[in-house]
């Protein structure tokens, strides 16, 4: 089975790329059509439910089977005021499926049966590739399409009109398990083997570019390593950073200089956590998604440590600003708020960490914007159960699934709480249920995540 477990200048074709990537999340009515519902991957939203949440439990295809079901984040838009969630899941015997959902109508249900709920409140439901397992790439919201991709190496555009879907790309280096992403009009993803080394005899996975304007352009870089889980990539100037197992943090530019077949060119565009300055020995695959905030990268290692890392494009030098501590392996990307009073900028860092299936929580990493936080920067808010997705943040709440046997949705305060964060001081939760790897969509008013009984959960 798988394991679940300074920017100094902008060139032109970078500022050209990022207006390109905001422009055309703008111009489509979702509000959540990426991982962490925006370009930078950065989770913080408005409106979120606080009290006493309306739960509506839809029963995907052959619910309550399997160790696998939803376990990648839905995207969702809004269009004439209507919601809709689009959710990838696996079908068992069915292979991989995507499904889109009316939030509403689901809410509207929410006293019925999971079986009436999915009927009342499905708009199409597609399947996509015929094989079944962890799917675990979160789909892209572009151009009236969802892409998503499937464990089998597929990448699907589907309508989300009809539902109906055309081949983009078919892969053979591995499993589709890093979150898509669009910049620019290329789409970005990472392929995972489960071992093998450029000096191995087995490929490892590699990380891709295509073009939607020509799918037949294809670019890709090799892994050092084993390859990409769960990291997404996020684009800054001219150049695209991704994530990879290893240790390794990749930069590559961005367009026609991509890819590459050359492995000292792969080595010269990474850094090593493990051996750079500022790294540690111990700093473990690197299984979240980049976060962006203005200059810096955030993201966090399962050695247990949340990085920041930045880029000077004058010299092509990536370097580590500062890391701390966590309390457990991290697979969460980091979620950054900021609040300013008088002339100070206080930052605050969310990230989930887990100790296997029973132990773990959220962190707050909180510093004075301008300086470096330190280990004891470090403050846990909630606690007693494991927490690989990212944190949803929005009006001093944080919202997360729990990834164990009796895996639910939980709303906390985001501060003003018991640092010893008794682990029944929630705000509200659902019902325990089962594994919820992937983190919470947000869109007008709706939350919406799901887990491996394939149970698909609106809360409003």
């Amino acid at each position: 089975m798988q394991t679940k477990l300074n920017l100094r200048k902008v060139l032109a074709l970078g500022a050209t790329l990022a207006m390109l990537a905001t422009s055309a999340l703008a111009s489509s009515t979702s509000s959540w059509p990426v991982y962490g519902g925006n370009a930078n991957h950065n989770s913080v939203v408005s409106g979120a439910p606080t009290s006493s949440p309306t739960v509506a439990e839809i029963n995907l295809l052959n619910a309550n089977s399997g160790w696998d079901g939803v376990d990648t984040v839905p995207v969702m838009e809004t269009v004439d005021g209507v919601t809709y969630a689009y959710v990838l899941y696996d079908g068992h015997a069915a292979g991989s499926h995507l499904a889109k959902f009316n939030c509403g109508t689901a809410i509207s249900n929410a006293g019925s049966g999971g079986d009436a709920i999915y009927a009342a409140a499905k708009e199409w439901d597609v399947q996509l590739g015929s094989t079944s397992g962890f799917q675990l790439s979160t789909p892209v919201l572009y151009g009236g399409k969802v892409y998503v991709a499937t464990n089998g190496g597929e990448v699907y555009a589907v309508d989300t009109s009809n539902g109906a879907k055309s081949l983009v790309v078919s892969v053979s280096t591995g499993q589709i398990n890093t979150p898509l992403t669009i910049y620019g009009g290329y789409l970005y993803f990472g392929t995972w083997v489960g071992n093998g080394t450029i000096e191995g005899a087995t490929a490892p996975g590699r990380y891709y570019q295509v073009s939607l304007d020509d799918t037949s352009d294809v670019q890709s870089v090799s892994s050092i390593a084993k390859g990409f889980y769960w990291a997404g990539a996020v684009v800054s100037g001219s150049y695209i950073y991704f994530g990879g197992d290893g240790g390794y943090l990749y930069y590559r530019p961005v367009g026609s200089g991509f890819g590459t077949t050359s492995d000292t060119d792969i080595q010269s565009t990474s850094l090593n956590l493990a051996t750079a300055t500022g790294g540690a020995s111990d700093a473990g695959n690197v299984r979240s998604t980049v976060m962006l905030d203005g200059d810096k990268l955030y993201f966090t290692s399962q050695g247990g440590y949340l990085w920041c890392c930045s880029f000077d494009e004058d010299d092509e030098a990536l370097s580590i600003q500062w890391k701390v501590s966590l309390d457990g392996t991290s697979t969460s990307t980091p979620t950054l708020v900021k609040t300013t009073s008088g002339t100070t900028t206080t930052v605050d860092i969310y990230t989930g960490y887990y100790s296997g299936f029973n132990a773990g929580g959220v962190q707050v990493t909180s510093f004075t914007q301008g300086s470096a936080p330190t280990d004891s920067s470090v403050a846990t808010i909630a606690t007693g159960f494991p927490v690989q997705c990212s944190i949803l943040y929005s009006d001093g709440y944080v919202y997360f699934n729990t990834n164990s046997g009796t895996g639910c949705g939980f709303c906390y305060p985001a501060s003003g709480r018991n640092l010893t964060a008794d682990p029944e001081d929630y705000t509200w939760k659902t019902a325990n249920d089962t594994y919820a790897l992937g983190g919470m969509a947000y869109d007008n008013g709706y939350l919406v995540f799901g887990n491996d009984k394939n149970h698909l959960y609106v809360v409003k």
